[in-house]
């Protein structure tokens, strides 16, 4: 098994609240009724172009600094009927590696219940066969220029990627979870022309992305896609508009922003199968990697 972490996979709907009061508010409401709201942030704000240009040199060497980390991923995924409501929810629990650019999934759990002996056996035979095999392939890449270009044409997407295939607009000071950030509007950018297939998708992209201005990384990112979208002409899977997700990034070791938590809404169709789905990805407990990922000699540096 083996996956990307895409900042392109992500998003949690706000709950919409609505109180009806019947007759005289009460004193606590008159009270925050009275209450003035919180007026913008008029500091001056960095050069934007300049900001951005950071940004997309901190995300390409935070991708290769990524690969130097290995943690643990909960992935929680519902399947949903035609009419919006949970058919099925699976919860895994992963190890996560990395060879090159692949993501390597170790499955240790189904259900928060552990695999028995038997699957562990086969489990862990699968992944060590995957790593190897992706070691190869990663050799092969390395001494062969016009299959790395090749590779870089599939259909992954990076945050850089997406830096790249945007606008952004209306920068504004805001603070999230307590910490000073710069919020921009995201729309796609009509005039880039795409580099590889997802940029083209990455286009039809709306949302809001938060940024880190000392940092110049990216805190949080909510985007939806703002028209349907057709991967292989829609032959092999098309998404409807409206699919959505969000994308969050923490702090590890004072060194790397790395993915902490994704969640993705979408309605569709892969092949000729109707889909309703919804799912989280959380990633904890990152160490540092260091030597050969076969299980039983894994050694990592905390």
């Amino acid at each position: 098994m083996s996956r990307r972490v895409t900042p392109l996979a992500v998003v949690a709907f706000a709950a919409v609240v609505v109180a009806v009061a019947i007759g005289s508010p009460s004193p606590a409401q008159q009270v925050r009724d009275s209450v003035a709201p919180p007026q913008p942030d008029q500091r001056p704000l960095p050069d934007i172009p300049t900001l951005l240009r950071d940004i997309g040199k901190n995300q390409q060497a935070l991708e290769d600094l990524r690969k130097l980390y290995t943690c643990r991923l909960s992935e929680e995924e519902d399947k949903m009927n035609s009419d919006g409501q949970v058919k099925s929810r699976l919860v895994k629990d992963y190890d996560v590696f990395y060879i090159g650019d692949e993501q390597v999934l170790h499955l240790l759990a189904k259900d928060g219940k552990p695999l028995d002996a038997g699957k562990k056996k086969e489990e862990d035979g699968r992944f060590n066969k995957q790593y190897d095999d992706l070691k190869k392939k990663q050799a092969e890449l390395a001494g062969d220029p016009k299959k790395q270009a090749r590779k870089e044409e599939e259909d992954d997407a990076e945050v850089s990627d997406f830096l790249r295939a945007e606008l952004f607009t209306n920068p504004r000071r805001e603070s999230f979870r307590g910490q000073e950030v710069i919020a921009f509007d995201v729309n796609g950018n009509p005039d880039y022309k795409p580099k590889k297939r997802i940029d083209s998708i990455i286009q039809k992209l709306s949302g809001v992305m938060w940024v880190d201005e000392q940092a110049r990384e990216i805190v949080r990112l909510e985007a939806h896609f703002a028209e349907g979208v057709k991967i292989g002409g829609g032959l092999v899977a098309s998404l409807q508009k409206g699919s959505n997700f969000v994308f969050e990034q923490e702090k590890i070791n004072d060194e790397v922003w790395l993915p902490s938590y994704a969640e993705v809404h979408f309605a569709g169709r892969i092949f000729v199968v109707k889909l309703k789905q919804n799912a989280i990805d959380r990633y904890t407990d990152y160490k540092k990697f260091r030597v050969g990922a076969a299980l039983g000699s894994t050694t990592s540096q905390d």
